[in-house]
């Protein structure tokens, strides 16, 4: 009886860290009506689960997950109702079978390869840094649950990540959160492109992409690269001709010609690797070029105001047409969806966030907030502790994945993206020939760093 007792004992964890195991649910850590109550684990991590509670009805539930031979977690049980949650608690402490073997593998399910493992292509310095360095402990965890949740990797996933292709890789792993976090169905089922997801009967094919430079990434591992000090340069320049070559090149795949996409919105997601730093301040260009709108300040009376300049091309030396919204040979493109926040410092502090705190690791977010003040011109600066009340609070439950996510809406779209697809995500779209935003967050990270602190050692990372 003593032996089974300790099989079934669970210890409580953060629901953070309950949610991010989570997102290898269908819909993620999405419960509605219910809530979370109570969130465990058993031993070392080889079980998991949570009591939900019903408020309108005043009833306990279960569920419980167990990680499979794998490493993936699978559901073993949903039970209840229950009238407590102390009775709810014992059936939980019974269905996680914290002591058992790993489940097995569904019959004809594939074994995917260990992500952390090295393989014979050897590893990127990114991937080394992540590995290997302690201060980057709550990314690797981060980003292990993350590519455990997705449902069907490609078969060079996991090379790509330790190698050349880590930044593109990363950015799948962030999109997944993402879509999963806001209870989006996601699905892999085809090579390309490469996420379905869908949500109260609107549905997506996406396709993600990163803006990368021609130099090897070894050679500029440790170069911080800044935004152009010309603004027209900085909108117009060649942060914009690289969003549109990546662009124009993914468009000319025809995606919305595949049997599977024909007639249905599609997607580009793009997020800009070309240099280290240059996530931070290149997210202007791509409105600019998609729009074909520069945001310019204009002196109206002794005040300052934002007003939008036509453009027709791209300063750069290529000279691109700018306005790929303006064109109706890509009204099959329903969005663009961006993100300056696919980085190891995203993984990191989502992963301290979740209960991953190495002794003597400190976190210092630092960055620009949009100002929402009507005719406000400069963001908001702040600097806070990731792990301090102040900035838990800038959020109603503090920092979530998608928080930095945007979408510019085409407003020639054949197939248009309802907000509620993705409603934590940042809405641009069109209006009375204005470009608007639409988001249900209060404050909005535009640029930030993440400066780790470990004990006499410090290090900044983008994001």
């Amino acid at each position: 009886m003593a032996a089974v007792d300790v099989q079934r004992q669970i210890t409580p964890i953060s629901q953070r860290q309950f949610e991010l195991y989570t997102l290898s649910l269908e819909r993620g850590p999405n419960f509605d009506p219910v809530q979370i109550f109570r969130t465990y684990q058993a031993g070392r991590g080889s079980a998991s689960g949570c009591i939900l509670l019903d408020p309108e009805r005043g009833i306990f539930t279960t569920l419980a997950l167990r990680r499979r031979i794998d490493h993936r977690w699978t559901v073993v049980d949903e039970g209840g109702p229950y009238p407590t949650s102390k009775v709810a608690l014992e059936n939980l402490k019974i269905s996680m079978c914290g002591g058992d073997a790993p489940e097995p593998l569904r019959p004809g399910a594939r074994r995917r390869p260990l992500l952390m493992k090295p393989g014979p292509r050897g590893t990127s310095r990114e991937f080394e840094l992540l590995t290997n360095t302690i201060s980057h402990l709550p990314a690797l965890m981060a980003i292990g649950e993350c590519y455990l949740a997705l449902p069907n990797p490609d078969a060079n996933f996991v090379s790509d990540f330790q190698t050349r292709n880590f930044a593109s890789r990363l950015f799948e792993l962030y999109l997944l959160a993402c879509f999963r976090e806001q209870g989006a169905l996601v699905r892999q089922d085809h090579v390309s492109p490469d996420f379905w997801i869908e949500k109260n009967g609107a549905e997506c094919w996406i396709e993600a992409v990163t803006a990368n430079s021609e130099t090897p990434r070894a050679d500029r591992f440790s170069d911080w690269v800044h935004a152009p000090e010309d603004h027209n340069e900085r909108l117009t320049g060649s942060p914009a001709e690289r969003f549109a070559k990546t662009l124009r090149g993914k468009l000319q795949r025809n995606y919305h010609e595949l049997d599977h996409v024909k007639d249905r919105s599609f997607a580009l997601a793009i997020a800009d690797f070309h240099a280290p730093g240059s996530m931070i301040w290149s997210r202007e260009a791509l409105p600019t070029y998609l729009y074909g709108m520069r945001a310019d300040v204009e002196e109206d009376g002794g005040h300052r105001r934002a007003i939008g300049t036509p453009i027709a091309n791209l300063t750069g030396k290529h000279e691109i047409p700018a306005g790929l919204f303006r064109d109706p040979n890509f009204a099959h493109l329903s969005a663009v969806i961006f993100s300056n926040a696919a980085t190891l410092a995203k993984f990191n502090r989502m992963g301290f966030l979740a209960g991953w705190r190495p002794r003597g690791l400190t976190m210092i977010r630092s960055g620009i907030l949009y100002d929402r003040t009507p005719g406000a011109l400069e963001p908001i600066p702040f600097k806070l502790s990731v792990d301090s009340p102040e900035y838990e609070a800038l959020w109603p439950r503090g920092e979530a994945w998608c928080q930095e996510l945007e979408v510019f809406h085409n407003p020639l779209a054949a197939y248009p993206i309802p907000f509620d697809l993705i409603p934590g995500a940042t809405h641009w779209f069109e209006r009375d020939g204005d470009i608007e935003c639409s988001t249900i967050w209060a404050n909005s990270v535009l640029s930030s760093v993440t400066l780790l602190l470990m004990e006499h050692e410090s290090s900044t990372r983008g994001g």
